[in-house]
C-alpha cells in the first residue's frame, strides 16, 4: 500500500511538473554592427539567449542568412540592396524553439567604420576619417571608446550617438576634447538616453570624441552607432499639420548648410522645395496634393553633405490650433458648451518628434477643474508617450476654458503643437497582442486580437488571416460589437515540423492589425519601439525539460568554489539523466561535471576558480542541460570572480 502511494505521488509530481516545463523561444538582445549603407553586405554578431539551432531570419527589406548559432550568440550575414530604404528595419529569427522578438538594423548614408580596440584611452584614440558612422560597443567593464579626427577652422559637425534609438540598453555620454585634452563640450540624454552634440570648431586641428558609459557595469549588448556628419539635423517641423495645397514651413535644428538642398517625402502626393538654409533653421514650401492621405508623413533634407534624420508631420485639412508651447506660460482657449454635449480635445506634439511634455486641463467658469489629462496612451508611438487627450461630456451649459501647459523648460520654437477639438469621431485601430507565436505540432493556441476603440466606436470587426501556412489553421472569429478583443484559436497540425516559420497578416474590420514592440533592453524612458505590421508564427519543438537557476548572480573568490542551485522540471516521458555544462565562464573558472537523474528536481552545480583566476565579471552565463536529444538553457546569470 505504501509503495502504491509512493507511485501515485511520483506520478502526480511528474504530471504537475510536465505542466510547468517552461518553453523558451529565442531571445534576440542585440546585433552588432547595428547598421550599414545600402547595397552592402555585413557579417554581424547576434547576442541573446536560446539562440542555438536558428534556421531562418525574417525581414521585409533585408536578406539575412544564419551562418552559425550557439545558445548565446549567432553569426549572421545581412545583405541590403541599393534600393533598400534608409532608416530602421526589423529582423526576427526562428528555430526549433520558435520565434524571436525583433531587433533593429539601420540603413544609413555615411561610410561605416568599425571600432578597433585598443582605444580606451585618449593616447590610443582610433583615427577616423570624417564623415562617418562609427559602429562600436562598450562590452567590458571599464571600457571607454576614444576617436581622433581632424576638423577645419569654422567647420560645423554633428555628433549623434544612437543606442536607445537602435533598440539598445546603453546609456552613454559624449565628451569632446581638443588636442591638449581640454573638454570643449559634453552631452547626455538628448534623445531619451542618447547624447547629441553640434559644435563649430574655432581652430583647425586634431580633436577627440569620447564615448563614455554612465552605467556601473558594461554589457556585451551595449552597442551603438555614432554619426559624425555635416548633414542637417531636424528637430521640428512647424507648423506640424499641413493642409492640402501650398504650405510654408520652418525646419528647426542644426547644420542647415550645404549646396543643392532638396526635400524627400515618404509620399508621392507631397512635394516641396527648400527656400533658405540658415544654420539652425530652414524655410521650405511644401505642396500637399488633394489625394494625400490624412495622417502622419515623413520628410528628409538632402544636401551635398548627406541626408538629415527623418522628421514627421501631419496632413490634416482641419488644421486646428497651431502654435509653439511656452514654458510656465499656459495657453488658454475658450470653450462654449451645451449640457450633454460631448467633445474631444487632443494635443499633438511629442509624438511627432518634439521635446515637449504637454498637459491639458478643462476648467469651468468658477475655476474648478472638470477634466484633465497628462500622458494619454496613443497607439503606435516610437518612444515614451507624453501627449494629452480629453474626451468629456459636459454636465451643464456654460463657458469653459481649456488650458494647455508645457512642462519642459526648452525654447518654445523647439516645441510646436497642434490642438484639435470637436465632437467625437468614432474610430478604431486593430492591435496584435503579440508579434510572435510559437506553437507545438498538434497544439491549439489562443491569440488575442484587440481593437483600440476611440470615441464610441462599437461596430463588429471580422478577423481575417492572410498568409497562414498549410500546417496552421485559424478558427473563424470577430470582435463583437462593443467588445475590445477576441481570442482566436490557432491549430497546428500534428504533421507540422518544428522550425517552420512564416509571417502572416491579420486584419480586423479590413484594417491590418499591428503591434508596437519594445525593442530596447534598457528601462524606463530608455525604451525604443518599432511598429510591426505582422504576426510571426513558428512551429516549435515541445521541450522535455526546463532549467531555472535559483540565483541571478554568483560570487567566487580566486582559488575558491561556489555553487549554483538549479531547479529541474521534467516531462514525465523523459527518464534519461540530464548532463550539465556552462558556457561563457570567466577565465580560470570551470564547472565540476554533473548529471541529474530521473527523480532529481534540484541540482547544485559547483564552480571552481584557479588560484590565479583574474578578477572579472561575466554577465551572460549560459547554464545548459542535455537529455533526450534536446539541449535546454536556463535564463542567464552573472558570475563574478573577486
Amino acid at each position: 500500500m505504501i509503495f502504491q502511494l509512493l507511485l501515485i505521488a511520483v506520478w502526480c509530481s511528474a504530471v504537475l511538473g510536465a505542466a510547468n516545463v517552461a518553453h523558451r523561444p529565442p531571445v534576440a538582445a542585440s546585433v552588432f554592427p547595428q547598421g550599414s549603407r545600402p547595397g552592402e553586405v555585413v557579417e554581424a554578431e547576434l547576442l541573446g539567449e536560446h539562440l542555438d539551432r536558428l534556421i531562418a531570419a525574417h525581414s521585409k527589406a533585408l536578406h539575412v542568412e544564419i551562418l552559425a548559432s550557439e545558445p548565446t550568440r549567432a553569426r549572421i550575414r545581412i545583405r541590403s540592396t541599393a534600393a533598400t530604404p534608409f532608416g530602421y528595419h526589423t529582423i526576427q529569427f526562428a528555430s526549433h524553439r520558435g520565434a524571436s522578438n525583433p531587433v533593429l538594423f539601420r540603413i544609413g548614408d555615411l561610410p561605416h567604420v568599425a571600432e578597433a580596440e585598443p582605444n580606451s584611452l585618449p593616447a590610443s584614440a582610433q583615427a577616423v576619417p570624417l564623415p562617418a558612422t562609427i559602429q562600436g560597443r562598450l562590452n567590458t567593464d571599464g571600457d571607454f571608446d576614444f576617436f581622433r579626427f581632424r576638423a577645419a577652422k569654422g567647420s560645423h559637425w554633428i555628433f549623434d550617438l544612437r543606442a536607445a534609438r537602435n533598440g539598445n540598453g546603453l546609456d552613454a555620454a559624449l565628451l569632446l576634447y581638443d588636442e591638449r585634452g581640454r573638454k570643449l563640450a559634453h552631452s547626455e540624454e538628448r534623445f531619451i538616453w542618447d547624447p547629441f552634440l553640434a559644435h563649430t570648431f574655432a581652430q583647425a586641428g586634431e580633436y577627440v570624441i569620447a564615448v563614455q558609459p554612465t552605467h556601473r557595469n558594461n554589457d556585451p549588448n551595449f552597442a551603438y552607432s555614432l554619426d559624425i556628419r555635416q548633414s542637417p539635423h531636424i528637430d521640428t517641423v512647424s507648423p506640424l499639420a499641413l493642409r492640402p495645397g501650398e504650405n510654408e514651413i520652418t525646419l528647426s535644428g542644426f547644420s542647415f548648410q550645404g549646396v543643392e538642398p532638396r526635400l524627400e517625402f515618404s509620399s508621392k502626393a507631397v512635394s516641396g522645395q527648400i527656400l533658405t538654409l540658415s544654420g539652425t533653421a530652414a524655410k521650405a514650401r511644401v505642396t500637399v496634393a488633394p489625394a494625400a492621405a490624412e495622417g502622419t508623413h515623413e520628410l528628409t533634407v538632402v544636401t551635398n553633405h548627406g541626408r538629415s534624420n527623418t522628421a514627421r508631420f501631419l496632413v490634416d485639412p482641419a488644421q486646428g490650433v497651431q502654435a509653439h508651447a511656452r514654458y510656465r506660460d499656459p495657453h488658454r482657449f475658450p470653450v462654449a458648451a451645451a449640457a450633454g454635449q460631448e467633445m474631444v480635445f487632443e494635443a499633438r506634439s511629442q509624438r511627432l518628434g518634439t521635446a515637449s511634455d504637454l498637459t491639458l486641463k478643462l476648467i469651468d467658469a468658477k475655476g474648478r477643474t472638470v477634466a484633465q489629462n497628462d500622458d494619454f496612451v496613443f497607439p503606435g508611438t516610437a518612444f515614451y508617450q507624453k501627449d494629452p487627450r480629453i474626451r468629456h461630456r459636459f454636465q451643464s451649459s456654460g463657458e469653459y476654458t481649456l488650458e494647455l501647459r508645457n512642462l519642459v523648460d526648452t525654447p518654445s520654437e523647439a516645441m510646436p503643437f497642434q490642438l484639435v477639438m470637436g465632437p467625437p469621431k468614432p474610430t478604431f485601430e486593430p492591435v496584435l497582442e503579440t508579434e510572435r507565436v510559437s506553437i507545438f505540432p498538434g497544439q491549439i493556441k489562443k491569440v488575442k486580437i484587440a481593437a483600440n476603440r476611440l470615441d464610441g466606436h462599437a461596430e463588429a470587426l471580422p478577423v481575417v488571416w492572410k498568409g497562414l501556412p498549410e500546417t496552421v489553421t485559424a478558427a473563424p472569429a470577430a470582435i463583437e460589437p462593443g467588445k475590445n478583443d477576441v481570442e482566436v484559436e490557432l491549430t497546428a497540425l500534428a504533421a507540422a515540423k518544428p522550425g517552420e516559420s512564416v509571417r502572416v497578416t491579420v486584419e480586423a474590420g479590413a484594417k491590418p492589425a499591428w503591434r508596437s514592440v519594445r525593442v530596447s533592453s534598457g528601462g524606463g524612458e530608455g525604451a525604443a519601439y518599432a511598429v510591426v505590421p505582422h504576426l510571426m508564427i513558428a512551429i516549435a519543438e515541445k521541450p522535455l525539460f526546463s532549467l531555472e537557476a535559483a540565483a541571478s548572480s554568483v560570487n567566487i573568490p580566486p582559488g575558491g568554489t561556489a555553487t549554483i542551485p538549479v531547479m529541474v522540471t521534467r516531462d514525465p516521458a523523459l527518464i534519461e539523466p540530464i548532463e550539465f555544462r556552462i558556457e561563457n565562464l570567466p577565465d580560470g573558472v570551470t564547472m565540476i561535471p554533473a548529471k541529474a537523474g530521473p527523480g532529481v528536481s534540484k541540482m547544485e552545480l559547483t564552480l571552481q576558480a584557479a588560484a590565479d583566476a583574474p578578477r572579472a565579471r561575466a554577465p551572460r552565463i549560459a547554464i545548459l542541460g542535455v537529455s533526450g536529444g534536446q539541449q535546454q538553457q536556463a535564463p542567464r546569470i552573472s558570475v563574478i570572480v573577486d
